[in-house]
């Protein structure tokens, strides 16, 4: 009997042994409480810059929202539920635009890239909910004298450093201004037709929306302070398939720092309501 893929499973290559694991499938028997996994740690800065640049990167159908405020935040994980308890880092670079789809305008996020330093959650969340990432090294935040601080890089060579310090309760009475009024995370899916090169088989805006995360997560702890980030250049001898990327963010405007966060939470969400967007 050949093997044909279930509709309604979550399938990743190679298909060849069925139903793929992963944040949105688990073992038979298992269940996790997205109220419980994970545990988060976010580090985050805001820059002001050129708004011209950052409409450049815009694919059709979007545009800026608000100032050209543009964010760095890495994400440091641990006790995820499937990973049997194990934990990844991640860092998004990312602004807020308006998607004008058939069905009106999308307010969101767009991650232009999720740097992530596990390939588990690269696969899984690149072919099932279209989001931008790609690996590289994220060590833990360093902490001294009171400014934490952390280095990205790829194969040893640094491309992007970050740190705040200074932090402190939010003012009483203010909102959270790392998390302006949107409808999620937007991310823009492209895989391309093999063997046509240029043209894409899958190419859509994909909306992952925050519901069932707003529902399930908890904040232990959110202070706000200073915090900067530099982006350094690369050479193709660096970072072979990454300075492309490095340096469009290296060539961004610097019109001054808007602020940092930390945020340590719990819970979560499987992003299994992500949905495409026409």
């Amino acid at each position: 009997m050949p093997f044909k893929p279930e509709a309604g499973q979550f399938y990743r290559m190679p298909i060849f042994f069925g139903p793929a694991p992963g944040p949105r499938q688990w073992p038979q028997g298992r269940d996790f409480d997205f109220r419980e996994t994970p545990r988060m740690k976010m580090i985050g800065v805001r820059m002001l810059t050129n708004a011209d640049q950052l409409k450049a990167m815009l694919p059709d159908r979007f545009e800026l929202r608000g100032p050209p405020v543009i964010t760095v935040e890495a994400n440091y994980m641990t006790e995820i539920g499937w990973l049997a308890g194990r934990g990844y880092n991640l860092c998004d670079v990312k602004f807020e635009v308006t998607f004008h789809g058939k069905d009106g305008p999308v307010n969101g996020t767009l991650v232009l890239v999720r740097f992530e330093n596990l390939a588990d959650p690269i696969l899984s969340g690149r072919e099932e909910l279209g989001h931008n990432k790609i690996y590289c090294e994220i060590p833990e935040p360093r902490l001294l004298d009171g400014r934490r601080s952390t280095r990205l890089g790829w194969m040893e060579t640094p491309f992007l450093d970050m740190a705040v310090w200074d932090l402190g309760p939010l003012p009483e009475g203010a909102g959270p201004p790392f998390e302006p009024d949107h409808q999620g995370m937007l991310s823009y899916k492209y895989i391309p037709a093999t063997g046509d090169w240029g043209t894409a088989d899958v190419e859509y805006v994909t909306l992952s929306p925050h519901t069932e995360l707003r529902k399930n997560l908890s904040i232990n702890s959110l202070q706000v302070g200073k915090g900067e980030f530099a982006f350094r250049r690369a050479t193709w001898e660096e970072l072979p398939t990454l300075y492309h990327i490095v340096n469009a963010f290296a060539e961004l405007e610097n019109h001054g720092f808007q602020g940092a966060h930390m945020i340590e939470t719990i819970g979560g969400s499987s992003l299994a309501e992500t949905r495409r967007i026409d």
